[in-house]
């Protein structure tokens, strides 16, 4: 009887032991070597972009991403396509003028999301850092915004009708 109490004690310590551990916020590394979480600590929402240096669309959609990345108002962030690493994914980030942070690797496993099939892709992520949708094609920071706010909006209306 004593051995069965303190293993259902120590089954409970694990699993709170793994509940904690599960929820703390999953960081990456950018170019820089700085790390970078999903979730944001200022209700941001974040726009995780894929990209290849190949893929003339995504070269098109960079500028917008700038912008946006720019304003302040939305993270953006992004990841090569390719899994080009170190210095090849410097080069590719330079090459096209990148100037949002470029994670070193992908995040799709942390999101438990498969990695696109398509390019560009956009995941949006809200500040609690989940993929709220993803938008494949070229995107505009207009578009992204307009995406972005109706979200938040419908976010706002679902979290009063809970609360």
């Amino acid at each position: 009887m004593r051995i069965t109490r303190t293993l259902e004690y120590f089954l409970v310590v694990v699993m709170l032991g793994a509940l904690v551990a599960c929820s703390k916020p999953v960081t990456f590394m950018d170019l820089n070597g700085d790390p970078v979480s999903l979730a944001s600590d200022n209700d941001q929402w974040l726009a995780l972009n894929f990209w290849a240096e190949w893929c003339d669309p995504c070269r098109e959609e960079i500028p917008e991403l700038n912008e946006l990345a720019n304003d302040g108002q939305v993270r953006v962030l992004g990841v090569d396509f390719d899994s080009s690493q170190g210095d090849s994914l410097i080069k590719k980030a330079k090459a096209l003028d990148i100037r949002f942070p470029v994670l070193q690797e992908s995040p799709m496993t942390a999101l438990n999301e498969p990695p696109p099939q398509v390019l560009p892709a956009t995941y949006i992520i809200s500040p609690e850092g989940k993929v709220v949708t993803k938008l494949f094609g070229p995107q505009t920071r207009k578009s992204l915004e307009e995406q972005i706010n109706k979200l938040s909006k419908h976010q706002l209306q679902e979290n009063s009708s809970n609360g």
